[in-house]
């Protein structure tokens, strides 16, 4: 058992937890009181809380409560981390720091620095975790409650320092947050740090170490009926079994965890201990039960997809419908405009002929006048409308956007074949302390400009930049456009341009990007994310493992999946070469091809 499957990080809360809103949902008492339920509840689900912070960010955005609201970007920032939507999560991030202001708890500051380098840690930009950490833990004072801030931030930093190597600073870490949990009485601190430590023992080899702490995890557990997380400890132990080379001694403990995670309700849990019995079962010859758990694993694995796709479903249909709601609002106010606009100038009318007598020549000219005014705006309307409706289109697929601008909202759909690209240079955090901000920034603009007009020449779509890292979709939001063929030719288009980049910037002495391109074709799903600011986007596995294709691929290389390997394995023009099975991180071992033109 990896060292990577064990360390865990604070912030990156297990349980699920749903805040249903059956009163006013922008009254303060509701928001006030779901904001501290946030506060005090240890495990929250991501979707849910970005679901239920949407709702308090109006309502604290009503009452101009900065402070509030720079606590709920800390909550959104670190569950938009769990969902892998980075970009979303540096802006919360970075938000719930610039809001605070003096006279907010710092305990807010606090969570704002834990959702930052939660982040960071995210990145694998540990030197920045490191820093952010030691920074927020300056100005803990021994007295604020709740420790889990202070004690996130201690995890964080460990976990840092461990995966920069230094293996004695991390351990020393996770030992000074397990006596501080242990002396407040913190369970789940108390848990997640022997956990931690079990895991460090794990990597190092040290077997009985972490056999021990790996029981006394689950001793912590077992005493609190937390099913979860003792069935997580059975499956640790079940790990070392497994190293130890006693199978049948890893079986009965992945049972027993089985027994917890159906009580715990984890499906996902589930599936994974379905996986390590039918391994054990292989390797101790019995493949009936191997095959049998197998199955079992897969079945699983659907109706987990099922519910992500249900849940996904769910959480957008409730902001499509606020924004129906708020399209309707609209509609009424121009009504009542419109009618009142119209009693005008009934009254305007009547006042004309009574007063005709008067002024016939001043009135015809300001009416006059009032006819070039009103030309004027409707000009004016007319254009912002024309830039609106670039903007729009510039943000959003074409087909998307006519289809919000036809029925006030976007469908989300299920793309049964899509082709995932994602690019990523490699090095980039090295050059980024080695080139000068501006010229860094320039040159990432450079590229980035280049791959949106080859991915647009091949009908594929761009969905999003993340750091350094591009990624596009073939076969969305149209199914005939951006086929596997068009996708593999723009990720080869887009290594020239890099292999041109290199000579040209290395021609000049200068320092230059390095780029691994990687897809993957299988089933998304695709629609809007937001209410307030439209951004596309996708889920679903598919695009994990193209993102894994991408980071087991090499420099200059196009690294594909077998699925995509076998839509155009008879395509004549290109050339590929078998790396065959490899390790994909979170996937196990995957066939993977290089890609290039004969």
């Amino acid at each position: 058992m990896s060292f990577r499957v064990h360390l865990l990080v604070t912030a990156a809360l297990l349980s699920a937890f749903t805040i249903r809103a059956e009163e006013d949902v922008h009254s303060p008492a509701w928001a006030d009181s779901v904001l501290n339920v946030l506060r005090n509840t240890m495990g929250r689900e991501p979707l849910s809380t970005i679901s239920t912070t949407d709702l308090l960010l109006d309502a604290f955005s009503a009452r101009k409560d900065f402070c509030a609201i720079a606590e709920v970007d800390g909550f959104r920032s670190t569950s938009f981390a769990d969902l892998g939507a980075l970009d979303s999560a540096m802006a919360c991030a970075h938000r719930a720091l610039v809001n605070f202001k003096p006279g907010c708890d710092s305990l807010v500051l606090i969570r704002g620095h834990v959702a930052m380098s939660y982040l960071y840690l995210k990145l694998e930009e540990y030197a920045r975790v490191d820093s952010i950490c030691r920074r927020a833990l300056a100005l803990w004072n021994p007295k604020w409650r709740p420790t889990v801030l202070r004690n996130a931030l201690l995890t964080n930093e460990a976990i840092a320092q461990a995966r920069q190597g230094n293996l004695n600073g991390a351990e020393e870490g996770f030992r000074t947050i397990l006596s501080l949990a242990k002396a407040e009485n913190a369970q789940q601190d108390m848990y997640d740090a022997m956990l931690n430590l079990g895991a460090m023992k794990d990597y190092q080899g040290q077997l009985d170490s972490a056999d021990h702490f790996f029981r006394e995890s689950l001793a912590a557990a077992i005493s609190n009926k937390k099913f979860g997380r003792i069935a997580r400890s059975y499956t640790n132990l079940a790990s070392i079994a497994t190293q130890r080379g006693d199978n049948a001694k890893a079986n009965k403990l992945l049972l027993s965890a089985m027994l917890f995670a159906d009580s715990a309700r984890d499906l996902s849990l589930q599936a994974s201990l379905h996986g390590l019995l039918a391994e054990n079962y292989r390797t101790l010859g019995d493949l009936e039960k191997a095959y049998h758990e197998s199955m079992v694993r897969f079945d699983l694995k659907d109706s987990l997809l099922n519910q992500d796709k249900l849940r996904s479903l769910a959480e957008m249909q409730a902001k499509f419908e606020t924004v129906r709601q708020d399209k309707e609002i609209n509609e009424l106010r121009a009504e009542n405009l419109a009618t009142e606009l119209d009693k005008t100038r009934v009254k305007r009318t009547r006042n004309v002929f009574l007063f005709i007598a008067l002024g016939v020549l001043g009135i015809a000219g300001a009416l006059i006048g009032r006819l070039r005014y009103i030309n004027r705006m409707s000009r004016a309307m007319k254009q912002e409308k024309a830039k609106s409706e670039e903007l729009l289109h510039n943000i959003l697929p074409e087909e998307v956007a006519e289809e919000i601008k036809r029925k006030g909202h976007a469908d989300v759909r299920e793309f049964k074949s899509a082709t995932i690209l994602f690019t990523d240079f490699r090095n980039f955090t090295e050059l980024t302390q080695k080139v000068d901000a501006a010229e860094l920034v320039g040159e990432l603009d450079q590229c980035f400009k280049a791959f949106d007009a080859i991915v647009e020449s091949h009908g594929v779509e761009k969905i999003k930049t993340i750091g350094d890292a591009y990624m596009a979709a073939g076969g969305l939001p149209d199914a005939l456009k951006g086929d596997p063929l068009q996708t593999i030719m723009a990720a080869l288009e887009m290594q020239e341009f890099m292999l041109a980049y290199k000579q040209r910037r290395s021609a000049m002495g200068r320092l230059y990007f390095e780029m691994r391109a990687g897809l993957h074709t299988g089933p998304v799903i695709a629609g809007i994310v937001g209410v307030k600011k439209y951004a596309y986007d996708i889920w679903g596995d598919t695009v994990n493992v193209a993102n894994r294709m991408e980071s087991c691929g090499e420099v200059g290389c196009v690294n594909i999946s077998q699925s995509t390997y076998e839509r155009v394995k008879d395509v004549p023009g290109l050339v590929f070469t078998p790396r065959g099975a490899i390790e994909a991180k979170g996937k196990g071992m995957m066939e993977m091809y290089f890609v290039e033109r004969a």
